[in-house]
């Protein structure tokens, strides 16, 4: 993903979204001309909920560590939790932010 590296390089815009909640996220990064398919608006949405897997999940807890709900070392921890080890797919349909029956 490589708005994670711009924004890693962007003090300003790391500021903008330290604090901030999904919306407030996905709103400064279409002004800052970041183009996120609706799977990873709804990843943000969902708080990266039902993930399984997802390399990106790390550099978004540091550059958004408000997304981690309270009581979470993390998003890679919040995220784990909201799923079994047996489940074949995520819970969730990020497009829709709607879960899975």
């Amino acid at each position: 993903m490589g708005s994670i590296v711009a924004v890693k390089k962007d003090e300003s815009l790391k500021a903008q979204l330290k604090d901030a909640q999904p919306e407030e996220i996905l709103r400064i990064a279409e002004q800052a001309g970041f183009n996120f398919s609706e799977e990873i608006k709804g990843r943000f949405r969902n708080r990266w909920a039902g993930v399984y897997f997802c390399p990106q999940r790390e550099d978004i807890n540091e550059i958004c560590p408000a997304l981690c709900p309270p009581g979470f070392k993390s998003l890679a921890e919040y995220s784990q939790s909201t799923f079994s080890p047996w489940d074949t797919q995520e819970k969730y349909d990020f497009r829709s932010g709607v879960k899975y029956s």
